[in-house]
């Protein structure tokens, strides 16, 4: 990925933003704190997405530890195991 674009929320999708290896291009019609609003936006979207699928990873990790598990206590013992160095 040589870019990372950042468009507006509302309306039509307008560039706002845009990281590249050549530098930081603004959009010079956007004001700058609306351009710092669909930024953050962006960026907030994006982290509760990763944190949403790390989540469901590690249930699904969880699950099939205690599904392989003979008891109850080793399934606890597993899932709490499971991080540590």
């Amino acid at each position: 990925m040589s870019n990372i674009i950042f468009r507006n929320e509302v309306g039509p999708a307008v560039e706002v933003l845009r990281l590249s290896k050549d530098g930081i291009w603004a959009n010079p019609e956007i004001p700058v704190d609306e351009a710092a609003q669909a930024v953050l936006a962006a960026i907030d979207l994006n982290i509760k997405l990763l944190v949403k699928k790390a989540i469901e990873a590690e249930r699904e990790a969880c699950a099939e530890l205690a599904f392989n598990a003979k008891t109850y206590f080793e399934a606890a013992a597993a899932i709490r195991a499971r991080g540590q160095p």
